[in-house]
């Protein structure tokens, strides 16, 4: 089964704002690897400008990615989300993750494509803070195979 073409342009949203928490960000950090201070200590972000501490840039992707699973796993979409691989992802950041962000996501898919036996899909996720102010674009591109190639 292909993906349905139809669905491109279909606007997938957050059900709920998502609170980053100092240990959400904390716990991100670790699991990256980074030990950047504003990442991890109140007092350094404090001195670096921020009103707390800051989400590396790629901590973005969980919040968006909670919203276009529900593109994915959506049965009438026609994709199996179990085999797909990301190809590329790419990040615009327009201002840091600061704790305490109440984060909104608002995902579409772009494109449907065929590509060597594969359904390549495109999707475009624009997070927002509480007062709609834009904080970061994140385009995913993922592959599934074509069950029928």
């Amino acid at each position: 089964m292909a993906p349905d073409a139809s669905y491109v342009g279909k606007p997938y949203r957050s059900t709920e704002a998502y609170l980053a928490t100092r240990t959400d960000i904390r716990a991100f950090a670790e699991a990256v690897g980074d030990p950047n201070p504003v990442f991890h200590d109140p007092a350094a972000a404090q001195e670096a400008g921020y009103a707390d501490i800051v989400a590396p840039p790629t901590f973005v992707v969980t919040v968006a990615g909670m919203v276009t699973r529900q593109l994915l796993e959506d049965p009438g979409f026609g994709f199996d989300h179990r085999q797909a691989i990301h190809q590329s992802q790419r990040i615009m950041q327009h201002r840091p993750v600061v704790a305490g962000d109440l984060l909104s996501t608002r995902s579409v898919l772009e494109r449907v494509e065929w590509l060597a036996g594969y359904h390549r899909l495109t999707l475009r996720s624009e997070v927002h803070d509480e007062r709609g102010g834009a904080v970061c674009t994140v385009v995913t591109v993922v592959l599934g195979p074509d069950p029928s190639a």
